[in-house]
């Protein structure tokens, strides 16, 4: 019985003394925010789409929140502005805004150049409108004049070059990325259809080869709108998508700015936007994901130490107080008791602990992409 005893004696010193050297070490060999990527300045140009205008007439959330809301929550948004952008608005009507250096709001203390000059990334989608203005209605469906289309793609054309040359001066590090169209008239009869779409197609072929012309990157939505018209487009007498319509528009975005962001980088963490380099990689157990404890929560604003008595972790941040009891599903916030999907374990000398916890302790938003295996965690 007193051997037993000793032994166990040994056997909690021994693994106190590892857990309270692993969060000493693992201080001292973090890397910490590496500057490769950092959180952006978003700025949105452009017609109703990206103004946000509704299928029923009013402004709500379009692509451009969207897509804003998706950066936000995997902390790589600075700022966010659709101020520029008005339903109605032809190519032209932005060509002019940005030459003209307009100002709209009163809150609009510095003007559109240079708005343009301090965003990181800008979208943009013009054009539209230039060719509705020129079509007509008639009772064999939607009727534009040949010459008139010729006219009208030569001009969306040179505006949508000259906004991003404008683009290029102001603000040459900028990404741009350029929405093409979808079909707007989806319950056009199908002999209607057929006269629409080859324009539609001319149209948004403009488009592409305008912006890729100067460094643009252009960004198709016709496909992922028209796997459900009813719900993406549900007012038939109305050309503007539903939330969910924008939803879509905003993932077409989605697929080509994030591997951006991120530098097509794979398995990566990334805190508030900030890329991360910790000495033990994420470990992936029974379908839950382990991560390296100092290295996020530091990141995070928070303190972390070791209790030997109760064998836990002591996060702080603010006013709370968070323990996680090692090889355990307990912890504890505020001294009130919650499960969590997996036990903290130490690994290669560092304490890992499960991705999930970290937003249930402390708020942070934590999102995981599927795709790359990168981890975003933000506060």
């Amino acid at each position: 019985m007193v051997t037993i005893k000793k032994n166990s004696f040994f056997v909690s010193w021994f693994l106190s003394f590892t857990l309270l050297f692993s969060l000493f070490l693992s201080n001292e060999t973090t890397v910490h925010a590496e500057t490769e990527t950092e959180p952006v300045t978003y700025l949105a140009l452009g017609d109703s789409l990206a103004a946000g205008q509704t299928p029923y007439f009013k402004i709500g959330k379009g692509y451009t929140d969207l897509l804003a809301d998706d950066l936000d929550e995997i902390g790589f948004l600075t700022s966010f502005s659709k101020q520029y952008a008005f339903s109605l608005y032809t190519s032209q009507r932005v060509l002019d805004d940005i030459v003209n250096d307009v100002r709209k709001g009163k809150d609009d203390t510095i003007g559109i150049r240079a708005n343009i000059a301090k965003a990181d990334m800008i979208t943009l989608d013009a054009g539209a409108n230039d060719l509705l203005q020129k079509m007509k209605r008639t009772d064999d469906g939607l009727y534009i004049n040949p010459a008139d289309l010729s006219v009208v793609l030569k001009q969306v054309e040179s505006n949508i070059k000259a906004i991003l040359e404008e683009v290029k001066i102001l603000n040459p590090n900028a990404h741009v990325y350029v929405m093409g169209y979808y079909n707007a008239y989806p319950y056009l009869p199908a002999d209607q259809q057929e006269q629409f779409l080859p324009i539609l197609n001319e149209l948004n072929e403009t488009i592409k080869e305008a912006a890729i012309s100067k460094g643009g990157v252009y960004v198709p939505t016709k496909d992922a709108i028209a796997v459900n018209v009813k719900v993406n487009l549900p007012n038939p007498s109305d050309i503007h998508p539903s939330v969910k319509g924008y939803e879509k528009i905003a993932e077409e975005f989605w697929k080509i700015v994030l591997p951006a962001i991120t530098n097509q980088s794979r398995e990566a963490i990334y805190v508030n936007g900030l890329y991360q380099t910790f000495d033990q990689d994420p470990v992936y157990i029974k379908g839950r994901t382990l991560v390296h404890v100092r290295g996020v929560f530091d990141d995070l604003g928070a303190t972390v130490s070791w209790d030997s008595k109760t064998n836990s972790v002591i996060i702080k941040k603010g006013s709370d107080v968070i323990q996680l009891e090692l090889n355990s599903n307990k912890a504890y916030k505020n001294g009130v008791l919650f499960n969590i999907d997996a036990s903290a374990k130490v690994i290669n000398n560092r304490t890992m602990i499960p991705l999930r916890f970290i937003s249930e302790s402390i708020g942070a938003k934590v999102k995981w992409d599927a795709g790359t295996g990168n981890i975003f965690i933000a506060n």
